[in-house]
């Protein structure tokens, strides 16, 4: 089991789903409920948040072989259609490559807008899993707070 880490800005504050032991419990024995994010943080009004992302690979990206680094998704540009809805405007996008013990770990980075939000987007791929760590704001906002948002999803890491 692998995990990461990201740096909170100071004034969000953790609003992640409480442990609900009794929710996969039945009579039955149906699956629990599978948490939709690893971590979330927002702003006191809820208007910025950070969060964090697991899934699978291959719920990204049909394919028979484990992913072993986001590139196995495909480049930065073809990769951009799993992470960024098809109607944003993608403002900036590239690829974090950061030295670890056994080698490069690679880091995707989109930053693109919709609908009135701007999303600062990383990235990566661990033993088969695909971490995604997104910061999002209004548009009105994101002037004033786009280089807080934006260091927090990039200060992204998988341990």
């Amino acid at each position: 089991m692998c995990g990461f880490a990201i740096r909170v800005p100071p004034d969000f504050e953790d609003v992640n789903e409480p442990e609900d032991y009794s929710a996969g419990l039945s009579l039955y024995g149906d699956k629990a409920k599978p948490q939709t994010f690893a971590a979330r943080f927002q702003t006191p009004d809820g208007s910025e948040v950070l969060s964090v992302v697991i899934r699978p690979s291959n719920q990204l990206k049909i394919t028979f072989l484990e992913a072993k680094d986001i590139s196995d998704l495909g480049s930065l540009k073809a990769a951009a259609r799993l992470f960024v809805p098809g109607a944003a405007t993608i403002y900036s996008a590239r690829t974090i490559k950061v030295k670890e013990e056994e080698g490069l770990r690679n880091y995707y980075f989109y930053e693109f807008g919709r609908d009135e939000e701007r999303i600062a987007l990383v990235a990566s791929v661990n033993r088969g899993k695909v971490y995604i760590a997104g910061a999002a704001a209004p548009e009105s906002k994101w002037k004033d707070d786009e280089l807080k948002l934006r260091s927090a999803a990039i200060s992204f890491t998988i341990l």
